[in-house]
C-alpha cells in the first residue's frame, strides 16, 4: 500500500511540474500593477501595447493586479488577477487581441 501511495504522489508531482513548465512556455509577458503603475516583471511587449495598457490601468487607477499575456493561436490573450473593472478588462483584451502574436513576441527582442 505504501508503494502505491508513493507512486501516486510521484505522478502527481510530475504532473504539476509538467503543467508549470507548459504554462511558462506559453507566457509572453507577466506584469504587476500597483497604484496605477504597470511594471513588466517577465517577458517583453511592444512599446505601443505597453503604453496602451498603462493608460488603461491609470484611469481609473488600479490598486493592485497581475496581468499575464499568453499565446492563443495567432493572437495574445490577457489573464488578469486583481482589482480590475469589467470595462478595464475588456479594454485590455481589445489592446492585446488586436495585435498579431508575431508583433507581440518580436517587439521586445529586436
Amino acid at each position: 500500500m505504501a508503494v502505491l501511495v508513493a507512486c501516486a504522489l510521484g505522478v502527481a508531482i510530475g504532473l504539476v511540474l509538467v503543467w508549470a513548465n507548459a504554462r511558462a512556455a506559453i507566457t509572453i509577458a507577466l506584469m504587476e500593477v500597483r497604484d496605477g503603475e504597470i511594471h513588466l516583471t517577465r517577458g517583453a511587449l511592444s512599446p505601443r501595447v505597453m503604453d496602451d495598457l498603462r493608460d488603461v490601468v491609470s484611469r481609473p487607477r488600479v490598486k493592485r493586479a497581475t496581468l499575464r499575456v499568453v499565446r492563443a493561436k495567432d493572437h495574445g490573450r490577457v489573464e488578469v488577477r486583481g482589482e480590475v473593472s469589467d470595462q478595464q478588462l475588456q479594454r485590455m483584451r481589445n489592446i492585446v487581441g488586436n495585435v498579431r502574436l508575431a508583433r507581440l513576441v518580436k517587439a521586445g527582442r529586436r
